[in-house]
């Protein structure tokens, strides 16, 4: 009993306790408490995700502002200040100046988008880099909501670890969390192919695009892992090393790039079943010779065909040490 646990002192009783979600079934069945677990698991995962996703703008009012300046970009680059007067289809323009949702500019709306694109750069740099504990903590637990069962999460989760990347893709330190994580995480979940999988291979193909562009390839990305990957040149007196991205300390802007190329997603791929060193290599000859985001996601998608395919031949329980326990 909870209470026989507690009385014991120590923590003990807390792996029970959160092991079950922190839900009291009582007397209920097994099954029905089971099921009374899992959606509470199920949402807890979902509301997780949209606060990281509300605190990182990639929804909500901080998203936002990002929406509404990349329109005022694309006005620029147009020349056509038409398009700040138009909001969503579905919306009638009074013919004012209006954000991307449509609701009409305030007469002080620079200053105070301005505002709030410097404490969405400053919580980006506080949550990631500034605290070893948070920022550990964190990562974890968006690679762990990688691998949840849950499509609405991890969809959304996937459009956090770009974030994350834009973010820390460029420190080293992070090189074994990202490729041992994140980058390990996408992969089994596109070779081994669960069924909650259907509907968001491509996002977490893109995911995989965007650790093996940053850290291996010298290869700077778009925010949200977007668009063809911008090839950075090589250091004039050290040709091992890539010069780093113009926008390495702004995220919104697509972050940086591990500068010394990381040999750790080369070395994954490469143990996956049928996949051989050559085959890797290969894949990196095709994505430097091709980088428009569908052509480098389409050979991502063949390689990981392959090591799906010959997975199947595998027994399940073959030696623990093999990269996904297959």
């Amino acid at each position: 009993a909870a209470s026989h646990i507690a009385a014991m002192g120590g923590e003990q009783w807390y792996d029970p306790y959160y092991g079950r979600a922190g839900i009291f079934v009582g007397d209920l069945d097994a099954v029905t408490a089971e099921a009374v677990i899992e959606k509470s698991r199920v949402e807890l995962s979902r509301t997780f995700t949209d606060m990281v996703q509300a605190v990182l703008a990639l929804k909500g009012n901080w998203a936002l502002v990002l929406a509404t300046q990349a329109k005022e970009e694309a006005a620029a680059k147009k020349n056509d200040t038409s398009i700040l007067k138009k909001g969503p289809r579905s919306q009638l323009s009074n013919g004012s100046y209006v954000n991307a949702d449509g609701t009409p500019k305030r007469e002080n709306q620079a200053d105070i988008d301005a505002r709030k694109l410097l404490r969405i750069s400053k919580m980006c740099h506080f949550l990631l880099l500034e605290d070893e504990g948070i920022a550990g903590q964190l990562t974890l637990s968006i690679i762990q909501c990688l691998s949840f069962p849950d499509a609405y999460t991890v969809r959304r989760c996937t459009k956090i670890c770009h974030r994350l990347l834009e973010t820390v893709a460029w420190s080293s330190k992070y090189s074994h969390i990202i490729t041992n994580g994140m980058f390990a995480s996408s992969v089994s979940n596109i070779v081994r192919e669960p069924k909650w999988m259907v509907g968001i291979e491509w996002d977490m193909i893109n995911v995989i695009r965007d650790v093996y562009c940053r850290l291996v390839l010298g290869q700077a990305l778009q925010p949200g892992g977007q668009g063809p990957a911008l090839q950075l040149g090589k250091v004039s007196d050290n040709p091992l090393q890539f010069e780093q991205a113009k926008f390495c300390d702004d995220p919104l802007k697509g972050g940086g790039i591990l500068v010394s190329s990381s040999a750790l997603p080369r070395n994954l791929l490469a143990s996956l079943p049928g996949i051989e060193g050559a085959t890797v290599q290969k894949l990196e000859q095709g994505m430097n010779r091709k980088r428009s985001a569908k052509d480098q996601k389409d050979l991502l998608r063949d390689l990981l065909r392959v090591a799906a395919e010959n997975s199947h031949f595998l027994d399940k329980s073959t030696d623990e040490s093999a990269v996904f326990g297959r």
